[in-house]
């Protein structure tokens, strides 16, 4: 029994490691140098936001990101809602990461990734601008905030990550109780 405890939280720290500390191969960061009308049409959503939530970065995935969400001011395309959710690579600039920061208004280039949700980087081109300096560098928006549709963040990175989080715990827990359990029969005997 005391055997199988050991394999089992050996089993739990290897896999809570594999989870937590997974990488992608290391490599510098280098952008194709694009004009504003190029970065606008190779884009699925380009708007101006405020930032209103900043998330936590994702500890469990392989290229960390962090989500990033925006009440939208202005749009140019793919935007349905004032409230949009991204992901943004979290890295430094040497990995194409870009961090936003709570309050500020950026132009926001994002693209869908494979999981079809927007995600952007340091290659896409966002700016922090105003929605009044944004016409003047992408000309005048085809959606005004008034045409968008309410929406709601959704908070999907942290509630992922807590589920993670929560099911290691319990795995760490159920192991110390069968070892406690474990334990105090063999006392009694």
């Amino acid at each position: 029994m005391k055997r199988y405890i050991s394999l089992l939280l050996l089993f739990s720290f290897v896999a809570i490691g594999l989870f937590t500390f997974t990488s992608d191969r290391a490599s510098a960061c280098s952008c194709a140098v694009r004009n504003t009308q190029e970065r606008l049409d190779d884009s699925a959503a380009v708007f101006v936001g405020q930032v209103i939530h900043k998330g936590l970065p994702s500890l469990f995935r392989s290229r960390e990101t962090r989500e990033y969400a925006f009440d939208v001011q202005l749009a140019w395309k793919g935007v349905s809602t004032k409230l949009i959710t991204i992901q943004a690579l979290s890295g430094g600039s040497e990995s194409c990461g870009i961090t936003f920061s709570k309050n500020q208004s950026y132009i926001v280039f994002a693209h869908y990734n494979e999981n079809r949700m927007l995600q952007t980087n340091l290659c896409s081109g966002n700016l922090q601008a105003s929605a009044d300096e944004s016409v003047a560098i992408l000309g005048t928006a085809s959606i005004e905030a008034d045409a968008l549709s309410g929406g709601a963040y959704g908070g999907t990175m942290l509630s992922l990550n807590l589920f993670l989080y929560i099911s290691a715990f319990i795995l760490v827990a159920a192991a110390a109780i069968m070892a406690w359990k474990a334990y105090q029969r063999k006392r009694r005997l």
